[in-house]
This record gives structure tokens, sequence and C-alpha cells, in this order.
């Protein structure tokens, strides 16, 4: 006679809460999953994030003409608290400012710039502008070099345009076309110098709390995949077994127990530094796509290490060596858009990469949950592939 069949949902729910209680009790869950990770990100958060970007610029007028002096003058008054212009009397004390981090770059303006500009009316280009930075620094450097192309932009355009207006009247020789194309560029046109953000400014806590919050979720939520491992070696499983219970539904029940506590985990984080940090993330709708998805996919990599690994502790070093090196490529230790070209496209080969990059968007560029379509469906993608062959490891370790 066959044993009765408990049906295989509710029997489910039972080890999902189960697993859920035993995890609260002993407090890992809470120490790896929120109070870690939260720690890591005011930590980190505050290191790199600060008041905000700003910059000190100084220039040296090598030049001392009438031209050098209006632009400098222009520069001084467009200085503003997070794009300050500083005047240099020689080049030599902008390089010893510059070694001693007083300066994060340096604008030159060259001898003999004033008197190239009538040139132009023949042809011949103006003397370029000189730029300093230091290697360290180099969005302050890219700041320069844009200053200093816009300047010289300016020049050709106005020095064109006069030209254009001047050039082609009867009774207007070189020289004459060359002496009103000097005259043009003294007059005194202020410049304008403004930095903007693109969107609103993404919170450094926020973007290190979903950094170190997918990191610890690869612990947080192996710990529970590989809990059968435990199980079946301790002879719990074997118990288990023993009653009306196919192996379907433990390992269903495994997995909605991770999943609701990697929610819990990502969600919490967010909760706790948007009120207690002010920390924006954006569009809700849109954050809890990416915080289910990302689960979805952590908890399909941890399933394929549980079903795979032979025991216990090497299915732990297999994870930590996957969540710091996911985590390496990624940049999730750095601010965001700071890595450099080969880790950006590396990055796309983990979830990691693809949750920090949907996150960016929705939190800076007020992306919605259509905007993120992509990054969600190469979520889901990896949770499908990888749970589909972790789940046949897991049902052989338990019908074994």
């Amino acid at each position: 006679m066959n044993r009765p069949i408990v049906q295989p949902l509710r029997v489910a729910l039972i080890i999902a809460g189960n697993d859920l209680r035993r995890r609260l009790r002993d407090r890992s869950a809470l120490l790896l999953g929120i109070v870690t990770p939260l720690v890591m990100a005011g930590l980190i958060g505050m290191a790199f994030g600060g008041p905000g970007f700003s910059a000190t610029i100084g220039v040296v007028d090598e030049d001392g003409s009438d031209l050098s002096t209006s632009i400098t003058a222009s520069l001084f008054d467009a200085s503003d608290p997070d794009l300050a212009i500083e005047p240099i009397d020689d080049l030599a004390t902008a390089r010893q400012m510059l070694d001693d981090d007083d300066l994060d770059a340096v604008l030159v303006i060259p001898e003999g710039f004033g008197s190239s500009v009538p040139e132009l009316a023949d042809g011949t280009p103006p003397l370029p502008l000189g730029v300093l930075e230091d290697a360290e620094k180099p969005i302050s450097g890219g700041i320069a070099e844009s200053i200093a192309n816009g300047i010289g932009a300016r020049i050709a355009a106005s020095a064109l345009g006069v030209m254009t207006a001047v050039g082609s009247s009867p009774g207007v020789d070189a020289q004459e076309l060359a002496a009103i194309v000097a005259a043009s560029q003294a007059i005194d046109a202020p410049l304008s110098l403004e930095l903007e953000n693109a969107g609103e400014k993404y919170s450094p806590v926020a973007y290190f709390g979903a950094s170190m919050g997918i990191l610890f979720l690869f612990f947080t939520v192996g710990a529970g995949a590989r809990s059968l491992i435990l199980e079946r070696k301790e002879g719990t499983l074997a118990r288990v077994r023993a009653a009306p219970i196919g192996a379907g539904s433990i390992v269903l029940g495994k997995s909605i127990g991770v999943f609701l506590l990697g929610v819990a985990s990502l969600a919490t984080i967010w909760g706790v530094t948007s009120l207690v940090f002010g920390a924006r993330w954006g569009d809700p709708l849109a954050v809890m796509s990416v915080i289910v998805a990302t689960v979805l996919a952590v908890s399909g990599i941890s399933t394929l290490v549980t079903g795979l690994g032979r025991t216990d502790s090497q299915a732990d070093g297999i994870t930590s060596i996957i969540a710091f090196g996911f985590a390496l490529v990624a940049g999730s230790f750095q601010p965001p858009g700071s890595l450099p070209g080969v880790f950006d496209t590396l990055s796309r080969l983990t979830p990691n990469g693809w949750a920090l990059q949907a996150m960016g968007d929705i939190a800076a560029a007020d992306a919605g949950v259509l905007d993120i379509l992509p990054a969600l469906g190469v979520l889901c993608t990896i949770a499908l592939v990888t749970t589909t062959i972790g789940v046949r490891g897991l049902r052989r370790k338990i019908v074994a």
C-alpha cells in the first residue's frame, strides 16, 4: 500500500518557514545579509562620497597680452566653489603646487599667444593653450583640457565670423584684415564655467549599499542552499525523506526560503540607507524589480555551486571565490563610473555588473522598469540557466 502523498506546495512552505526560523535564530542572516553590508556601505560611501566633486585649476599667463589678460580675467570671474580658478605667477610655481596637491590641474597661456591670433587671417592657427595634469586626477585634467579647447574654439569662431563679414569687402588688404581680427578678440566677453550633474546625484551610500548587499548576498543565499549538504551529512535529510515528501518539495522549500531571505536582505538595506542616510535609489518599482531579479540570479548561482560541490566546505570555498571575483570585476569597491574600459566590459559577465548598472540608471537617470528591461532580462536568464543545472545536482544529492 502506497504512503499518502503530502501536498508538495504545503510541504515546501513548511520547509521554507523552518529554514528561515533557523537562520534568524542564529543571527547569521542578520549579520551577513544586513549588518555587515550596511557598515561597509557606510564606510566606503563616506570615503568616496564627501561633499561632491570640486577642482582647483591654476592659470599661468606667460603671454601678458591684452587677449591673454582678458581670458584670465574672464576665467577668474567665472570661478565658483566647485570649480575654482587660481592665478599662478609662473610655470615653476604651478608645477610645484601641482606636485603638492594644492592644484588639480594647470592651464598655461603660452608666450606669443596674443600675437598669433591675427595670423588666423592667413590661415595660420594660433598657439595652443597648454595643460598640466595630475595622473591621479584625470577628471580635473579633462576639465582643464575642455576649457582650453573651448577658448581655442571660441577664438577661431570669432575670427572666422570677422573674416567672413569683412574679408569680402573691397579695399580691405591682408594687414587690415589681420588688425580687425586681432581687435575683435580684445572685446571683453566673459566666459561661463559651470559643473552640472546628469539628473539627480547618485548617492555613494546607495551605490555601495547595493554593491555590498549583492556581495554578501552570495554568502547569505549560499548558506541556505548549502544547508542541504550539511543536513545530508548530519542525517537530517534522511529523516525528512523517510516521510512522504518528494525531492521536488524539499528543493522548492529551500529555494523559497533562500529567495525570501535574499529579497528581505536587499530591501532592508534599501530602506535603511534611504531613511538613515537620505540616499536616493529612484523609482521604487524599478528598484524592487532589480532586487528580485538579482536575488534570483545569485540564488541560481548558489544553487549551481551547491549542486556541483561535493562537500559544504568545497561549496563555501567556490562561493567565496565567485563572490569576491564578481565584486572586483564589477567595481563593487570603486565609485560608480570609475572602472577601466576592460573591466567595464568584463562586468557585463557578472550579475553584479548588470544589477549595479541598472541601479545607477534608476537613481541617476530616473530610469523606469521599461528602461532597464535588458538588465532584468540578463539577470533572469542567468537565474534560469544556473538554477536548471543546479537543481539537477541537488535532486541527485537528495535522492542519494
